[in-house]
């Protein structure tokens, strides 16, 4: 499906241009589903348990990797080190996460979860999988698959996103 189509802007003295066909445009869907579903689960988990779900990204990658600098947060979960920061701040004083000097570099802190904050865990990811469940209710088991297989496809080509310039552009 074609990610443009033909308009007339009759405003424009009726001059046809391309604009996006958002039925076919994948970042608009993208988008549009990541924005709504951290909006929801934001208010839903501020509601339940008084964090956010920046707080909930900084914890489950804490879950899954504990002892790691708030660096390595950034890199898996592609968040800016300034939301990330905010967050470990917030579940530091809350006493969710616990900060210690790595022993091979003074400068950085490695995070881990304290008891509190695996309990927090244990409730948030409940929470987080029936939602996931609900989202993809009524695809089938080789659909969700086929879904996680071209999403990963998609993951494995932001680095080649970040880099990409138009041709001729970034040129000297």
């Amino acid at each position: 499906m074609p990610s443009t189509k033909r308009h007339r802007i009759a405003e424009d003295g009726g001059v046809e241009r391309d604009v996006l066909d958002l039925g076919g445009y994948v970042p608009y869907f993208l988008t549009a589903i990541s924005n709504t579903w951290s909006r929801s689960s934001s208010r839903l988990y501020l509601e339940r348990f008084g964090v956010g779900v920046t707080e909930w990204r900084v914890i489950s990658q804490l879950a899954i990797e504990p002892g790691i600098a708030a660096q390595r947060i950034c890199e898996v979960i592609g968040l800016d080190k300034g939301a990330v920061s905010r967050s470990v701040a917030a579940l530091v004083a809350a006493g969710h996460v616990a900060e210690s000097t790595d022993g091979r570099d003074a400068r950085r802190q490695l995070l881990e979860l304290t008891p509190s904050g695996y309990a927090l865990h244990d409730s948030l990811i409940a929470l987080a999988t029936a939602r996931e469940r609900m989202m993809l209710e009524g695809f089938t088991d080789e659909e969700r698959a086929q879904l996680t297989g071209f999403l990963r496809r998609l993951h494995a080509r932001l680095p080649e996103l970040r880099e990409f310039r138009p041709d001729g552009e970034g040129e000297s």
